[in-house]
């Protein structure tokens, strides 16, 4: 049995360290936050509106991780390698924003075709 630690919103991390929990994720076209549920699973964030609906897919290989400092909602960008498309996601506390950020990173790196600047997480 997977030894599993969750956190206040939902979030959960395995001891394989595939994480998951809710986040808030600005729509494409309306440009509005809805919370999501995200999983990282191997070089892929899923997300959709709940646990069972996770969809949708982020490759996270070679994609670029950046923190938003601007607004103070902790907030972080994710743009897949090669895509013209940047998600826009935010946590509920920096904590939480920075399990996120690392988790991502961490999976860039077992990956194996990660950018080479791909994990700076500060």
């Amino acid at each position: 049995m997977a030894l599993v630690s969750a956190t206040s919103n939902g979030a959960t991390e395995d001891a394989e360290g595939s994480k998951a929990g809710w986040l808030s994720k600005k729509t494409q076209f309306t440009r509005r936050w809805r919370p999501a549920w995200f999983q990282i699973q191997q070089s892929k964030l899923l997300y959709g509106a709940n646990e069972k609906s996770s969809a949708k897919t982020i490759s996270l290989i070679g994609a670029r991780v950046e923190a938003q400092e601007a607004d103070g909602r902790f907030g972080w960008t994710i743009t897949p390698k090669n895509s013209k498309r940047t998600f826009f996601l935010r946590a509920d506390s920096a904590e939480e924003q920075q399990e996120w950020m690392v988790a991502v990173c961490e999976a860039q790196i077992k990956s194996g075709e990660h950018a080479p600047n791909a994990c700076v997480v500060q």
